[in-house]
Protein backbone atom coordinates (compact mmCIF):
# COMPACT_ATOMS: atom_id res chain seq x y z
CA UNK A 1 0.00 0.00 0.00
CA UNK A 2 2.78 2.58 0.89
CA UNK A 3 4.00 1.85 -2.79
CA UNK A 4 0.51 3.35 -4.06
CA UNK A 5 0.83 6.63 -1.62
CA UNK A 6 4.83 7.29 -1.97
CA UNK A 7 6.35 5.87 -5.00
CA UNK A 8 4.01 5.52 -7.50
CA UNK A 9 4.48 9.41 -8.80
CA UNK A 10 7.93 8.77 -9.23
CA UNK A 11 7.78 5.97 -11.24
CA UNK A 12 4.58 6.60 -13.35
CA UNK A 13 5.58 7.45 -17.05
CA UNK A 14 3.30 10.20 -18.23
CA UNK A 15 1.17 9.09 -21.09
CA UNK A 16 -0.25 12.27 -22.90
CA UNK A 17 -3.64 12.30 -20.61
CA UNK A 18 -2.82 14.24 -17.74
CA UNK A 19 -2.42 17.23 -20.28
CA UNK A 20 -5.64 17.50 -21.31
CA UNK A 21 -6.74 17.57 -17.89
CA UNK A 22 -10.45 17.06 -16.17
CA UNK A 23 -13.46 17.92 -17.45
CA UNK A 24 -14.81 21.03 -15.91
CA UNK A 25 -18.29 20.65 -13.65
CA UNK A 26 -21.17 22.48 -15.36
CA UNK A 27 -21.76 26.15 -14.02
CA UNK A 28 -24.35 26.34 -11.42
CA UNK A 29 -27.84 28.30 -13.25
CA UNK A 30 -28.01 31.95 -12.40
CA UNK A 31 -31.07 33.62 -11.63
CA UNK A 32 -29.86 37.59 -12.12
CA UNK A 33 -32.35 40.22 -10.75
CA UNK A 34 -33.57 42.94 -13.69
CA UNK A 35 -33.66 45.53 -11.75
CA UNK A 36 -30.36 45.59 -9.50
CA UNK A 37 -28.18 42.72 -11.15
CA UNK A 38 -27.59 40.80 -8.15
CA UNK A 39 -27.69 37.11 -9.13
CA UNK A 40 -29.04 34.23 -7.19
CA UNK A 41 -29.26 30.32 -7.22
CA UNK A 42 -32.63 29.81 -7.70
CA UNK A 43 -35.66 31.06 -9.18
CA UNK A 44 -37.48 31.13 -5.25
CA UNK A 45 -34.37 33.20 -3.83
CA UNK A 46 -34.73 35.76 -6.81
CA UNK A 47 -38.95 36.40 -6.21
CA UNK A 48 -37.95 36.32 -2.44
CA UNK A 49 -35.35 39.20 -3.23
CA UNK A 50 -37.98 40.93 -5.55
CA UNK A 51 -40.27 40.93 -2.81
CA UNK A 52 -38.39 41.40 0.21
CA UNK A 53 -35.90 44.14 -1.53
CA UNK A 54 -37.86 45.90 -4.23
CA UNK A 55 -40.96 48.07 -3.50
CA UNK A 56 -43.39 46.55 -5.75
CA UNK A 57 -46.88 48.39 -6.18
CA UNK A 58 -49.75 46.29 -5.83
CA UNK A 59 -51.87 45.76 -9.44
CA UNK A 60 -55.14 47.79 -8.91
CA UNK A 61 -58.56 47.27 -10.81
CA UNK A 62 -60.57 50.51 -10.26
CA UNK A 63 -64.36 50.61 -11.34
CA UNK A 64 -66.08 53.87 -11.23
CA UNK A 65 -63.50 55.27 -9.35
CA UNK A 66 -63.96 52.39 -6.43
CA UNK A 67 -61.10 49.64 -6.12
CA UNK A 68 -62.50 45.89 -6.95
CA UNK A 69 -61.98 43.72 -4.01
CA UNK A 70 -62.24 39.91 -4.03
CA UNK A 71 -65.95 39.75 -3.39
CA UNK A 72 -67.85 39.41 -6.80
CA UNK A 73 -69.08 42.91 -8.23
CA UNK A 74 -72.57 43.08 -9.91
CA UNK A 75 -73.11 45.81 -12.61
CA UNK A 76 -76.22 46.47 -13.76
CA UNK A 77 -75.90 49.64 -16.04
CA UNK A 78 -73.94 49.91 -19.09
CA UNK A 79 -70.39 51.55 -18.68
CA UNK A 80 -67.49 53.10 -20.70
CA UNK A 81 -63.67 52.19 -21.14
CA UNK A 82 -63.68 55.43 -19.14
CA UNK A 83 -64.94 53.56 -16.42
CA UNK A 84 -62.29 50.68 -15.67
CA UNK A 85 -59.14 52.18 -14.60
CA UNK A 86 -55.51 49.74 -14.18
CA UNK A 87 -52.73 50.78 -12.17
CA UNK A 88 -49.08 49.02 -11.75
CA UNK A 89 -50.50 46.46 -13.88
CA UNK A 90 -47.44 44.61 -15.46
CA UNK A 91 -49.85 41.84 -17.12
CA UNK A 92 -53.67 41.21 -17.49
CA UNK A 93 -55.73 38.33 -18.85
CA UNK A 94 -59.35 38.69 -19.33
CA UNK A 95 -60.94 34.83 -18.67
CA UNK A 96 -57.52 33.08 -18.94
CA UNK A 97 -56.68 34.77 -22.27
CA UNK A 98 -53.74 37.41 -22.31
CA UNK A 99 -54.37 40.97 -23.21
CA UNK A 100 -53.35 44.51 -23.32
CA UNK A 101 -55.25 46.66 -20.55
CA UNK A 102 -56.92 49.19 -23.48
CA UNK A 103 -58.04 45.95 -25.05
CA UNK A 104 -59.40 44.18 -21.59
CA UNK A 105 -61.42 47.58 -20.33
CA UNK A 106 -62.87 48.22 -24.08
CA UNK A 107 -64.10 44.09 -23.66
CA UNK A 108 -65.38 45.10 -20.21
CA UNK A 109 -67.36 48.11 -21.36
CA UNK A 110 -69.05 45.85 -23.96
CA UNK A 111 -70.01 43.51 -21.93
CA UNK A 112 -73.82 43.33 -21.37
CA UNK A 113 -74.63 39.75 -19.35
CA UNK A 114 -72.66 36.74 -18.13
CA UNK A 115 -69.96 36.29 -15.27
CA UNK A 116 -65.99 37.90 -16.27
CA UNK A 117 -63.06 36.87 -14.82
CA UNK A 118 -60.14 39.30 -14.79
CA UNK A 119 -56.12 38.31 -13.56
CA UNK A 120 -54.47 41.08 -12.79
CA UNK A 121 -50.18 40.91 -11.72
CA UNK A 122 -47.25 42.87 -11.47
CA UNK A 123 -44.01 40.88 -10.64
CA UNK A 124 -44.93 38.11 -8.17
CA UNK A 125 -48.25 40.53 -6.98
CA UNK A 126 -51.01 38.80 -8.65
CA UNK A 127 -54.97 39.90 -7.96
CA UNK A 128 -57.99 37.98 -9.53
CA UNK A 129 -61.72 39.61 -9.51
CA UNK A 130 -65.08 38.20 -10.93
CA UNK A 131 -67.68 40.41 -12.37
CA UNK A 132 -71.28 39.59 -12.84
CA UNK A 133 -72.85 41.64 -15.66
CA UNK A 134 -76.70 41.79 -15.55
CA UNK A 135 -77.43 44.51 -17.77
CA UNK A 136 -81.38 45.15 -17.21
CA UNK A 137 -83.49 46.40 -20.85
CA UNK A 138 -85.78 49.41 -19.78
CA UNK A 139 -89.09 46.75 -21.32
CA UNK A 140 -87.88 43.58 -19.11
CA UNK A 141 -87.56 46.04 -16.16
CA UNK A 142 -91.34 47.29 -17.14
CA UNK A 143 -92.77 43.72 -16.90
CA UNK A 144 -90.52 43.51 -13.41
CA UNK A 145 -92.03 46.58 -12.10
CA UNK A 146 -95.58 45.51 -13.48
CA UNK A 147 -95.76 42.22 -11.85
CA UNK A 148 -94.34 43.59 -8.38
CA UNK A 149 -97.63 45.89 -8.67
CA UNK A 150 -100.17 43.18 -9.37
CA UNK A 151 -99.01 41.51 -6.17
CA UNK A 152 -99.45 44.89 -4.17
CA UNK A 153 -102.85 44.99 -5.84
CA UNK A 154 -103.63 41.68 -4.66
CA UNK A 155 -102.83 42.60 -1.15
CA UNK A 156 -101.55 39.25 -0.34
CA UNK A 157 -98.08 37.89 0.83
CA UNK A 158 -97.89 34.99 0.92
CA UNK A 159 -95.23 32.33 -0.58
CA UNK A 160 -97.57 31.55 -3.14
CA UNK A 161 -98.11 35.00 -4.08
CA UNK A 162 -94.13 35.85 -3.99
CA UNK A 163 -94.00 32.43 -6.34
CA UNK A 164 -96.67 34.13 -9.28
CA UNK A 165 -94.92 36.96 -8.83
CA UNK A 166 -91.40 35.49 -9.95
CA UNK A 167 -92.72 33.45 -12.32
CA UNK A 168 -94.91 37.09 -13.83
CA UNK A 169 -91.46 38.42 -13.86
CA UNK A 170 -89.12 35.87 -15.35
CA UNK A 171 -90.48 36.90 -18.72
CA UNK A 172 -88.36 39.80 -18.30
CA UNK A 173 -85.06 37.65 -18.94
CA UNK A 174 -82.18 40.85 -18.68
CA UNK A 175 -83.85 42.21 -15.36
CA UNK A 176 -83.03 38.85 -13.26
CA UNK A 177 -80.80 40.34 -10.54
CA UNK A 178 -83.69 42.97 -10.24
CA UNK A 179 -86.14 40.90 -9.65
CA UNK A 180 -84.34 38.54 -7.31
CA UNK A 181 -83.38 41.47 -5.46
CA UNK A 182 -87.56 42.12 -4.64
CA UNK A 183 -88.14 39.02 -4.39
CA UNK A 184 -85.47 38.40 -1.26
CA UNK A 185 -86.79 41.41 0.01
CA UNK A 186 -90.28 39.63 -0.02
CA UNK A 187 -89.52 36.63 1.48
CA UNK A 188 -87.92 38.89 4.37
CA UNK A 189 -91.61 40.40 4.76
CA UNK A 190 -92.71 37.51 4.81
CA UNK A 191 -90.13 36.11 7.61
CA UNK A 192 -90.67 38.97 9.81
CA UNK A 193 -94.21 38.93 9.57
CA UNK A 194 -93.97 35.81 11.76
CA UNK A 195 -95.73 33.58 8.97
CA UNK A 196 -92.63 31.36 9.18
CA UNK A 197 -90.90 30.81 12.10
CA UNK A 198 -89.27 34.07 13.13
CA UNK A 199 -87.07 33.17 15.42
CA UNK A 200 -85.00 31.52 12.65
CA UNK A 201 -81.46 32.75 12.89
CA UNK A 202 -78.35 32.41 10.28
CA UNK A 203 -74.92 31.48 11.17
CA UNK A 204 -73.91 34.81 12.52
CA UNK A 205 -77.08 34.44 15.10
CA UNK A 206 -78.69 37.04 13.08
CA UNK A 207 -83.04 37.05 12.47
CA UNK A 208 -83.28 35.30 9.06
CA UNK A 209 -85.52 38.04 7.37
CA UNK A 210 -81.88 40.43 8.13
CA UNK A 211 -80.33 38.38 6.01
CA UNK A 212 -82.92 38.45 3.29
CA UNK A 213 -83.20 42.47 3.92
CA UNK A 214 -79.23 42.53 3.80
CA UNK A 215 -79.28 40.63 0.56
CA UNK A 216 -81.88 42.43 -1.18
CA UNK A 217 -80.23 46.15 -0.82
CA UNK A 218 -76.95 44.38 -1.91
CA UNK A 219 -78.98 43.62 -5.06
CA UNK A 220 -81.26 46.78 -5.22
CA UNK A 221 -79.01 49.36 -4.90
CA UNK A 222 -77.39 49.46 -7.88
CA UNK A 223 -80.65 49.91 -9.62
CA UNK A 224 -82.44 53.41 -10.12
CA UNK A 225 -85.91 52.13 -9.52
CA UNK A 226 -88.81 53.54 -7.74
CA UNK A 227 -89.36 50.13 -5.51
CA UNK A 228 -85.89 49.56 -5.31
CA UNK A 229 -84.88 52.90 -3.99
CA UNK A 230 -87.90 52.43 -1.25
CA UNK A 231 -87.11 48.76 -0.39
CA UNK A 232 -83.05 50.66 0.46
CA UNK A 233 -85.08 53.30 2.17
CA UNK A 234 -87.31 50.90 4.90
CA UNK A 235 -83.98 49.17 5.11
CA UNK A 236 -81.82 51.82 6.02
CA UNK A 237 -84.53 53.10 8.46
CA UNK A 238 -84.37 49.61 9.91
CA UNK A 239 -80.60 49.22 10.58
CA UNK A 240 -80.77 53.40 12.13
CA UNK A 241 -79.06 54.47 8.96
CA UNK A 242 -80.90 57.95 9.01
CA UNK A 243 -78.14 59.84 6.32
CA UNK A 244 -78.59 56.60 4.01
CA UNK A 245 -82.42 56.73 4.04
CA UNK A 246 -82.88 60.88 3.52
CA UNK A 247 -81.67 59.79 0.10
CA UNK A 248 -83.77 57.82 -0.59
CA UNK A 249 -86.13 60.82 -1.76
CA UNK A 250 -88.68 58.56 -3.67
CA UNK A 251 -90.07 57.42 -0.58
CA UNK A 252 -90.41 61.33 1.33
CA UNK A 253 -91.98 59.80 4.59
CA UNK A 254 -88.78 57.89 4.73
CA UNK A 255 -86.66 60.80 3.39
CA UNK A 256 -88.17 63.20 5.80
CA UNK A 257 -88.63 60.86 9.40
CA UNK A 258 -85.03 59.82 8.81
CA UNK A 259 -84.57 63.71 8.50
CA UNK A 260 -86.11 64.51 11.74
CA UNK A 261 -84.07 61.43 13.23
CA UNK A 262 -80.92 62.92 12.05
CA UNK A 263 -81.31 66.74 13.06
CA UNK A 264 -82.39 65.19 16.56
CA UNK A 265 -79.41 62.98 17.13
CA UNK A 266 -76.92 66.09 15.51
CA UNK A 267 -78.28 68.47 17.76
CA UNK A 268 -80.03 71.06 15.87
CA UNK A 269 -83.17 71.91 15.12
CA UNK A 270 -86.24 69.70 13.74
CA UNK A 271 -89.55 69.85 12.56
CA UNK A 272 -92.05 69.80 15.61
CA UNK A 273 -95.13 69.31 13.45
CA UNK A 274 -96.39 65.82 12.48
CA UNK A 275 -94.73 64.32 9.16
CA UNK A 276 -97.95 61.64 8.78
CA UNK A 277 -99.40 63.49 6.38
CA UNK A 278 -96.39 64.03 4.54
CA UNK A 279 -96.30 62.52 0.69
CA UNK A 280 -95.11 59.27 0.14
CA UNK A 281 -94.14 57.26 -3.00
CA UNK A 282 -96.23 54.48 -4.09
CA UNK A 283 -94.09 51.83 -2.95
CA UNK A 284 -93.82 53.16 0.49
CA UNK A 285 -96.32 51.84 2.69
CA UNK A 286 -96.82 49.06 0.49
CA UNK A 287 -93.85 47.57 0.86
CA UNK A 288 -92.97 47.99 4.35
CA UNK A 289 -93.39 45.14 7.43
CA UNK A 290 -95.62 46.15 9.92
CA UNK A 291 -92.80 46.73 12.33
CA UNK A 292 -91.73 49.00 10.27
CA UNK A 293 -94.66 50.86 9.23
CA UNK A 294 -95.14 51.21 13.32
CA UNK A 295 -91.80 52.82 13.63
CA UNK A 296 -92.20 54.97 10.90
CA UNK A 297 -95.55 56.47 12.46
CA UNK A 298 -93.57 57.01 15.93
CA UNK A 299 -91.24 58.66 13.90
CA UNK A 300 -93.61 60.57 12.16
CA UNK A 301 -96.01 62.18 15.13
CA UNK A 302 -96.02 65.44 16.37
CA UNK A 303 -93.29 66.58 18.98
CA UNK A 304 -95.16 70.04 19.54
CA UNK A 305 -96.76 69.50 23.14
CA UNK A 306 -99.85 66.81 21.54
CA UNK A 307 -100.01 64.36 22.73
CA UNK A 308 -99.30 61.38 20.43
CA UNK A 309 -101.60 57.83 21.09
CA UNK A 310 -99.06 56.42 18.66
CA UNK A 311 -96.26 56.75 21.04
CA UNK A 312 -98.30 55.43 24.11
CA UNK A 313 -99.35 52.91 22.37
CA UNK A 314 -96.30 51.44 21.82
CA UNK A 315 -94.33 51.87 24.89
CA UNK A 316 -95.83 49.45 26.84
CA UNK A 317 -94.74 47.08 24.40
CA UNK A 318 -90.71 48.35 24.42
CA UNK A 319 -89.04 45.04 25.86
CA UNK A 320 -90.15 43.25 22.25
CA UNK A 321 -88.77 45.38 20.40
CA UNK A 322 -85.52 44.90 19.13
CA UNK A 323 -82.67 47.60 20.38
CA UNK A 324 -82.43 49.70 17.27
CA UNK A 325 -86.22 49.55 17.05
CA UNK A 326 -86.43 50.77 21.01
CA UNK A 327 -83.38 53.51 20.29
CA UNK A 328 -85.81 54.80 17.51
CA UNK A 329 -89.14 54.78 20.19
CA UNK A 330 -87.32 55.84 22.96
CA UNK A 331 -85.66 59.08 20.73
CA UNK A 332 -89.01 60.25 20.28
CA UNK A 333 -90.33 59.51 23.29
CA UNK A 334 -88.02 61.89 25.27
CA UNK A 335 -89.00 64.81 23.11
CA UNK A 336 -92.69 64.04 22.66
CA UNK A 337 -93.21 63.54 26.59
CA UNK A 338 -90.58 66.88 27.13
CA UNK A 339 -92.69 69.03 25.01
CA UNK A 340 -95.52 67.95 27.28
CA UNK A 341 -94.31 68.91 30.19
CA UNK A 342 -94.12 65.42 31.56
CA UNK A 343 -90.33 66.10 32.54
CA UNK A 344 -89.90 62.28 34.57
CA UNK A 345 -91.09 60.24 31.46
CA UNK A 346 -88.72 62.36 29.40
CA UNK A 347 -85.63 61.90 31.82
CA UNK A 348 -86.77 58.43 31.96
CA UNK A 349 -86.67 57.85 28.42
CA UNK A 350 -83.75 60.16 27.61
CA UNK A 351 -81.59 58.81 30.23
CA UNK A 352 -81.97 55.13 28.81
CA UNK A 353 -80.57 56.45 25.61
CA UNK A 354 -77.44 58.56 27.67
CA UNK A 355 -74.77 56.49 27.49
CA UNK A 356 -74.98 55.72 23.26
CA UNK A 357 -72.10 56.53 21.07
CA UNK A 358 -74.53 58.61 18.78
CA UNK A 359 -76.30 60.03 21.56
CA UNK A 360 -73.94 62.61 22.64
CA UNK A 361 -74.80 65.79 20.82
CA UNK A 362 -78.57 65.77 21.19
CA UNK A 363 -78.40 64.43 24.83
CA UNK A 364 -76.41 67.45 25.71
CA UNK A 365 -79.09 70.03 24.93
CA UNK A 366 -82.15 67.65 26.22
CA UNK A 367 -80.81 67.54 29.57
CA UNK A 368 -80.43 71.86 29.19
CA UNK A 369 -84.05 71.72 27.77
CA UNK A 370 -84.95 69.57 30.63
CA UNK A 371 -83.74 71.70 33.17
CA UNK A 372 -84.88 74.58 31.31
CA UNK A 373 -88.82 72.48 32.13
CA UNK A 374 -88.52 71.82 35.45
CA UNK A 375 -87.78 75.60 37.22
Amino acid sequence: MGFWHTGYMEFHEPTGIESVGLQAPPKPPEFPCTECGLVFSSERARRAHRFDGHATKRPILLFRGRECGRTRLLVTSPSTSADWVTSDVESIAVNGRETSPSEAVSFLASVKVGVQTVAISNGPLERTFEFDFCLAEEDDLCLVDQALEKLISSRELSRNAIDTFIMRAGRGVTARRYCEGLATYLYGVFAREAVEDSGRVDASGAPLYEQRYNSAVSLLSTFDRPAAEAICGLVAFHYNQFAVAVRKTNSHRVSDVAARFRSILTGGSFVTTSLADRSHGSFDQALSDSVTEDLLDVGATALDGTQSPVVTQLLPSLGELRPQDQFKVRLIAAEALLAAGDIDGASRHGEALRHSNETGAWYAGFRTRLQEVGR
